[in-house]
């Protein structure tokens, strides 16, 4: 690889193409167009940029039509938000929203709204309606957004530095192993990482040129990323921290900014209002009491992450790198050590630890580890091959890496749905939500409906769960009140407490009628089976409204059976 490729009348890094005037006298034969467009491609196909994509492309498209939705039980979710968007753009229920989206949990109990932000899951909903209910046009979303990610750190790089080390680090950024991992499934963390990319890309173009058009693009990817995914707020720490350092104070006279700074607000505040008033746990997940930022703990758990994110070599590297950018302190310097910094106060400062988290501020860590090369190897060009190889060996491990795979609910679900009197279904297991996700997927007019386990155990966010029904007969009596003749179960209970349902199905008052494996490459999911009971007895469906428990929202969902199951929905 080399630091530039030069194409004849083509600079290959910017989008102007080469004028017919540069090429000598115009000639309209169809010969010198043929000639012309060839030189195009040419010029095209040797874009690092294009280059870098399609490498990325090729890496994250492999098996990605493999495998259905379990990633940390929040892929089953976001899967569902996304049915709920396309569901609710076909069926426009525009004159009572809120009952819509109420029956739509009732009927299909995996819904997270408005748990995250809505934008994801919009352009998720639109994907759904465009090519159907199935795992890789999920995934589909998220590659777009991982393409967007690498794309923008790519042009951020480059701008402080020689392009190879630019296309190395983003190749790096694509194919380290905890990265790819979430750019396989369907979660937040690489969509909300592509727009503050894009965002950052954007405000640096804005210092450079202070042009209005960068401006409003800089307020569009900011509101963005605030729509996909909470952890977008480090985003407006950074550009108040860079703003700061830089002292670009003479931008706050422009009237723009402040207007570009509160469309942007009109356009985030409301879900965050809804969102806060709705949800029951809200404060608790960002601040709670405060008595946490008093733990040693919580100032180094970001920290003790990193080395299991990045290994050994990466991480020596980057802090290398960073010592290095502490003494020379060039713009590039500051301005990675700035996000870095801005990174870690954020995320320190919210009560929820995740090593998720880290994922917005360690890019600029591979950015000083191979700017660390070069100050180690002296010369360029074992910088180059030193780089080169690092690079190869992250993308050759994450091209011949598998995709994590579950397979078992979607024939569960299609099994189910084919039998008499399945239009309530009751499932038990980690797997319910990519239960009901299938059931979506196979049922066009939603006729049917699930049932989950919170009807019988309520677990609030891994406290100790609370008892519903407390014996077998309260549970045999659910089961005929709903009019639920078929039960899914895993083989494994997340809650001792559900020991009871587990008893009840191996008594004579259920039949086994199939037993379907788990089939994965995960050991966390090995020899693992769903098994589909059949009630004997008689079923007496309730005519009343039955309370459906919330963990989330502030009251529980009541629900007309009648209504939601055994014809077509809404009506």
């Amino acid at each position: 690889m080399v630091d530039h490729i030069a194409v004849p009348g083509y600079d290959s890094d910017r989008p102007e193409a080469s004028s017919p005037q540069s090429l000598g006298p115009v000639d309209n034969s169809a010969t010198f167009r043929q000639s012309l467009w060839r030189e195009r491609a040419i010029a095209l196909l040797f874009r690092p940029s294009l280059f870098l994509l399609i490498l990325v492309t090729v890496v994250l498209t492999r098996g990605i039509a493999q495998g259905e939705f379990f990633y940390y039980g929040d892929e089953m979710r976001h899967a569902m938000n996304g049915a709920f968007f396309r569901d609710f753009l076909v069926d426009l229920p525009l004159q009572h929203p809120l009952q819509y989206t109420y029956e739509y949990y009732a009927k299909y109990p995996a819904l997270a709204f408005p748990h995250w932000p809505p934008l994801f899951h919009f352009i998720e909903g639109v994907f759904f309606l465009l090519f159907g209910f199935s795992p890789w046009v999920s995934r589909l979303v998220v590659l777009g957004f991982a393409l967007l990610a690498v794309y923008f750190w790519y042009r951020i790089a480059e701008r402080f530095g020689p392009r190879y080390r630019a296309f190395l680090s983003a190749v790096i950024l694509a194919c380290i192993p905890f990265l790819l991992l979430y750019e396989r499934v369907t979660m937040l963390e690489i969509p909300v990482l592509g727009a503050c990319l894009g965002a950052i890309h954007f405000w640096l173009r804005f210092l450079e040129t202070e042009r209005r058009r960068d401006l409003w693009t800089l307020a569009a990817f900011s509101a963005a990323a605030l729509l996909i995914n909470q952890k977008a707020i480090f985003l407006p720490l950074f550009i108040v921290f860079d703003f700061a350092v830089e002292r670009r104070f003479h931008l706050l006279k422009r009237f723009d900014i402040w207007l570009a700074a509160l469309v942007s607000a009109a356009a985030v505040l409301p879900w965050y209002m809804l969102a806060s008033r709705t949800l029951s746990f809200w404060s608790g997940r960002v601040a709670g009491d405060g008595s946490y930022l008093s733990l040693g703990v919580n100032y180094t758990f970001y920290l003790t992450q990193l080395y299991k994110q990045l290994g050994p070599v990466l991480l020596c590297l980057g802090c290398v790198g960073l010592l290095l950018a502490l003494l020379k302190r060039s713009r590039a310097d500051r301005f990675f050590l700035i996000w870095i910094l801005s990174g870690y106060i954020c995320f320190v400062l919210i009560r929820e630890k995740d090593p998720r988290h880290t994922m917005l501020w360690v890019p600029p860590l591979f950015y000083f580890g191979l700017a660390a090369l070069e100050t180690l190897f002296l010369r360029r060009i074992w910088a180059l091959i030193g780089s080169t190889v690092l690079a190869l060996v992250f993308f050759v491990n994450a091209l011949r890496s598998e995709r994590p795979k579950v397979d078992g609910a979607k024939e569960a679900a299609e099994y189910v749905l084919s039998l008499p009197e399945s239009d309530i279904v009751y499932y038990q297991g980690y797997l319910g939500g990519d239960f009901i996700f299938f059931v979506r997927k196979f049922d066009s007019e939603k006729r049917h409906m699930v049932a989950r386990e919170k009807q019988v155990v309520v677990s609030d966010f891994g406290q100790r769960p609370t008892k519903v029904l407390h014996t077998k007969n309260e549970i045999l009596s659910f089961f005929q009140a709903w009019g639920i003749r078929y039960a899914v179960i895993e083989d494994r209970d997340e809650f001792p407490a559900l020991g009871p349902v587990r008893e009840l199905m191996n008594s004579d008052q259920f039949e086994l009628l199939r037993t379907i494996p788990i089939r994965t490459n995960l050991p966390n999911f090995s020899s693992r089976q769903i098994q589909v009971f059949r009630f004997r007895g008689e079923l007496h469906r309730t005519n009343q409204t039955v309370s459906i428990p919330m963990m989330t929202i502030r009251k529980n969902i009541s629900a007309d059976l009648s209504r939601l199951a055994g014809r077509p929905w809404p009506n």
